[in-house]
């Protein structure tokens, strides 16, 4: 597996504070809220000294005005909170709370097969 530099804004405030580090990402996903206003990008990385980090970052959808059919010009962007959340473990499981159980369990099974990382000679 190639580890690369991944850099993370974990910044909740205005103040730019950024978290380095090699790894390679092993889960990724986007969700978007109820009112289709936020999303929540939801990510997990493995380190060089194989610890697991989880990083998730909550934002305005940019997008919620590419609907034709929207009229709400009352949507005030600064009503969405944006957070931020940074954890490190040993241990995958600990992201449960965060992904589910199935998630996590599915992201164990395709590591342990090596199916995270296929490098191919072609």
């Amino acid at each position: 597996m190639e580890y690369t530099e991944i850099k993370l804004n974990v910044s909740n405030d205005n103040i730019k504070e950024y978290k380095l580090f090699e790894g390679i990402k092993i889960y990724s996903d986007i969700f978007i809220s109820e009112d289709k206003k936020s999303l929540t990008n939801k990510r997990v990385y493995i380190t060089k000294k194989k610890n697991y980090v989880y990083y998730e970052r909550t934002d305005v959808n940019w997008n919620y005005w590419n609907d034709k059919n929207k009229c709400d010009f009352s949507f005030d962007t600064n009503s969405i909170k944006h957070n931020i959340i940074f954890e490190v473990s040993k241990d995958l499981t600990s992201f449960s709370h965060y992904l589910g159980e199935k998630v996590v369990k599915k992201i164990m099974l395709k590591e342990a097969t090596g199916e995270i990382v296929e490098k191919l000679d072609i």
